[in-house]
């Protein structure tokens, strides 16, 4: 029973692990490299910032379900599930905040985000400028942008430990084994953390004496590491001339993705503990942090400007170069500043040793919580 409950939790978090590989949508980089590199980089960042910032609010989550401190050798182990919601104004992003070159164009400067609406997004195309006797503007690639998920919800699963020490001290601990997954088992995702509470309610001494009332502190650290390998993005995917003797010396085989986010919260907690039900309740910041690196050797459009003809004058081609480890993104994002404080509500009911609860974290990205669990105080 105990072997196939950890199987069923592993899956799940598997499961998680894929629906993220193709939220984002990187299978549609090659597209994005096609008008160079530092649009690309611009536009990527814009586009899977929701993404981030919703795991982000996950890892800052779930880190306690009632203020209560376990006593010397108490403890617990929790599964829980997290969703975090992408406000709207993260569903969409506008190319006029950019500062993108002036050889991009668009049809609409508002175009979607990974957690948007399904549905390509805005049509996008590069120009260049030829040069006399020519001397006109010409277009050389024209796509468009990646559409949404269709959800902005992101879900992820915890498991959660804590074990109480001495003076009204708790540490705490989630960890998920490295899961690779995917055809070739190339893809994986793991996952750990660390954490503290302790107990406020013994150094206040008219607080002390009201046995169902609880008062802490705690503070937690998540870091999860993802990695997927890519479809390669060859230059004959991008339209250009056939491979050159740059191009041919590179390694398209040997692209792939790799994230890695980082999460801390500190919280100030409150609860009232009944026989049955405890409801408990937080304030406090999360801040997180995601790290992107596109790692191997991509092919990148070179505008190329040659004589063809001397009654023609100068037409322009397209050929390609090589770029290593294009981008290293980070992604930064803070709940609990004075412009939305980060607030936290629940209860947990308890039967005997088993526990179940619910909560709702009120915050720029607000996060649902579910989770069951055992507990001996």
């Amino acid at each position: 029973m105990k072997k196939s409950i950890i199987r069923t939790v592993l899956i799940f978090f598997a499961a998680i692990a894929i629906q993220f590989s193709s939220y984002s949508q990187f299978g549609e980089i090659g597209n994005l490299l096609s008008g160079g590199l530092t649009d690309a980089e611009l536009m990527l960042t814009e586009y899977v910032r929701p993404v981030t910032n919703g795991l982000g609010a996950n890892l800052t989550s779930a880190w306690y379900n009632t203020a209560d401190v376990h006593k010397l050798g108490g403890f617990h182990i929790n599964f829980t599930a997290s969703v975090a919601f992408a406000p709207k104004d993260n569903q969409t992003f506008n190319l006029d905040d950019l500062s993108l070159s002036d050889n991009i164009r668009y049809d609409d400067p508002v175009t979607k985000t990974a957690a948007g609406t399904r549905g390509a997004g805005s049509e996008v195309w590069y120009v260049v400028n030829v040069p006399p006797p020519i001397n006109q503007e010409r277009e050389v690639v024209r796509y468009d942008l990646p559409g949404g998920a269709g959800t902005n919800m992101l879900p992820s699963p915890m498991i959660n430990a804590g074990v109480g020490l001495i003076k009204g001290t708790e540490i705490m601990g989630r960890y998920m084994p490295t899961i690779k997954y995917g055809k070739d088992k190339t893809n994986s995702i793991d996952l750990w953390g660390i954490g503290i509470k302790h107990d406020l309610k013994q150094w206040i001494p008219f607080i002390k004496r009201v046995p169902v009332l609880q008062m802490s502190v705690m503070y937690g650290y998540t870091k999860l590491k993802f990695h997927s390998a890519l479809k390669a993005v060859t230059p004959e995917m991008l339209g250009v001339l056939p491979a050159n003797d740059l191009t041919t010396a590179a390694d398209w085989d040997s692209q792939d993705l790799d994230i890695q986010f980082q999460g801390h919260t500190a919280n100030l907690l409150f609860g009232v503990n009944l026989p049955v039900v405890c409801f408990y309740g937080g304030a406090g910041i999360g801040i997180s942090k995601a790290n992107l690196n596109l790692n191997g050797d991509f092919p990148v459009p070179a505008m190329v400007t040659q004589v063809s003809d001397p009654y023609f004058g100068q037409v322009v081609v397209r050929d390609a170069d090589v770029v290593t480890d294009p981008f290293d993104i980070e992604i930064k994002n803070q709940d609990g500043g004075t412009t939305k404080p980060r607030f936290n509500a629940g209860m947990r009911f308890k039967f005997t040793v088993i526990t179940l609860h619910f909560d709702y974290t009120y915050a720029n990205y607000s996060v649902a919580t579910a989770g069951l669990g055992i507990s001996f105080r």
